[in-house]
């Protein structure tokens, strides 16, 4: 008796944790069909990180739909293989930070050594939340002139974003809500309270703009997994590396 007591919370912990929503990363589905429009079960789909080499697969179910949640974000190739039909391959797939991405495949008959090959595809949708917000990309981040190279100021981008004057974390807020009601996370980990000790500076985020990827930021309608504050929910991730050299220098 004793023992299930203690083993129950820790049950509990280990559900909370597995259950913990990974707002740094991006999600991919769809439905998978054939010429008739009937679903296709069992295919298989591989989605290929262009700059790292990262695999991950997936199989339709009886409904033809795929999921592959907590994709890193970046630029891939997606690929839909079954027998008795020819692959598809979608080149340069983005998916960007807390998007949940939707792309349908129609597959024809035909064997499966013959690949369609598609570059420029139609516009993917994100027709699974209803949320307000945007993408700051690393072009953005490294092209758009901002005061003190502070990536901050290119939250004024996002729709419903009100500037009290200062043009950073602590004066920008969204939608009517308070500046204080924002929620800062990077990588996934909340760092809405973290300031620099030295004056409490206006910027809670000490990060340099060359070291961020790309931030979402959500004005509303955000999902539950967010919280922390009733404002804007800014999430930030940071870059990683690649197969490939590169880097940056300054004098």
């Amino acid at each position: 008796m004793s023992t299930k007591c203690y083993l129950f919370p820790l049950l509990i912990c280990l559900m909370g944790s597995t259950l913990t929503a990974q707002v740094d990363r991006a999600t991919l589905n769809g439905t998978v069909t054939d010429p008739s429009g009937a679903v296709v079960i069992g295919v298989k789909v591989e989605a290929v990180l262009s700059g790292t080499g990262e695999q991950r697969e997936a199989l339709t179910n009886s409904s033809g739909i795929y999921l592959l949640p907590a994709m890193a974000v970046g630029q891939y190739t997606i690929t839909f293989s079954h027998g008795g039909f020819q692959s598809i391959r979608y080149e340069g797939v983005e998916l960007r930070v807390g998007q949940i991405l939707t792309l349908d495949a129609h597959m024809q008959l035909g064997e499966i050594a013959t690949t369609i090959e598609v570059n420029a595809t139609a516009p993917l949708l994100e027709r699974n939340s209803a949320e307000l917000g945007g993408v700051v990309n690393s072009q953005q981040i490294e092209d758009l002139p901002t005061n003190g190279r502070n990536w901050a100021n290119l939250l004024l981008l996002a729709p419903g974003a009100i500037d009290d004057g200062g043009g950073d974390q602590r004066s920008i807020r969204f939608a009517g809500r308070a500046r204080d009601d924002n929620n800062y996370k990077f990588d996934g980990v909340d760092a809405t309270g973290i300031q620099e000790q030295a004056q409490k500076s206006t910027t809670r985020l000490q990060v340099p703009g060359e070291a961020v990827s790309e931030y979402r930021v959500n004005s509303m309608l955000y999902t539950a997994e967010y919280g922390g504050g009733a404002g804007g929910q800014v999430d930030v991730v940071s870059k990683t590396g690649t197969n490939d050299w590169h880097g940056s220098c300054s004098t």
